[in-house]
Order: structure tokens, then sequence, then C-alpha cells
């Protein structure tokens, strides 16, 4: 008979990943603004101002989400805290699951995040925490 063990939660990327990705992130953006061919006719201005602004919105959403997930820690250790009533709250589903995946609807505009799901017996609300140690404040994350 085969034990199985539970798969390790996936750790965030670290920074010179990040990094990296950053990189093509913005290699593809210049790609964009500036293509290699350059007998094509130059679009309108509005049209480039347009889409200017929608690839940073793009950059500074993935940027954003980047940041926050790299900060996070998906799974708890403990029981977290209603954000209601505070009292402990019970995870829905095993240790080991899937992590939910939840999108926020930031200034930025969409992001995703994995987190795990725990809900509240007394108030019957479920929510997503996030790790206790990241807050964010007039300075940031």
């Amino acid at each position: 008979m085969t034990t199985t063990h539970p798969t390790p939660p996936k750790a965030p990327p670290n920074r010179d990943v990040i990094r990296r990705d950053l990189h093509e992130h913005v290699d593809a953006i210049f790609n964009r603004l500036f293509p290699e061919d350059p007998s094509k006719p130059l679009p309108a201005f509005d049209q480039i101002e347009d889409q200017t602004r929608q690839l940073t919105r793009d950059l500074e959403s993935w940027l954003l989400e980047q940041r926050v997930q790299s900060a996070a820690d998906a799974r708890s250790v403990e029981a977290p805290a209603c954000p209601h009533c505070q009292r402990p709250a019970r995870r829905v589903g095993k240790p080991d699951d899937p992590l939910s995946r939840r999108v926020l609807t930031t200034r930025a505009g969409p992001i995703e995040l994995a987190r795990e799901k725990w809900r509240c017996t007394a108030c019957r609300v479920v929510f997503f925490p996030p790790r206790p140690t990241v807050a964010i404040d007039a300075g940031g994350l």
C-alpha cells in the first residue's frame, strides 16, 4: 500500500523570479508600443494614448498582484479570527486542498490571489484572510 503525503503549499515566487517576469512584461509592452517595422504608419495620437494607458494599467495590476501574493502566506497555521465577531474560524476543506482563487477589484483593476477559505461558525461568513503580518498603511504593504 502506498502512502500519499499532502502536497506542500507552493511557495510564492522569489524576488529574482518576479524581477525576470517583470522584465519580460516590460519588454512585451515596449514591443507593442514600438513595433520593429518602422514603415508602419503611426496610429492617431489618441489611439497611442489609449494603448499606452491600457498597457500601463495591465502592468500596474500585475505588479500589485505579484507584490501582494509574494508577501502573503497562503496557508494559515492557526485559525484566524472572524473579521466580524473575532471568534476563531474553521477551515473550509482540508489543509492540503488546492487553494481557493479570489479575484479582488482594485483601483488598478482586477487581481487574482490564492488563499485558504475560512468560515465563522457564529456569523456564518466565509472569508479569505491574509497573513497577519501583512498590513497596508500609508507607506504601502
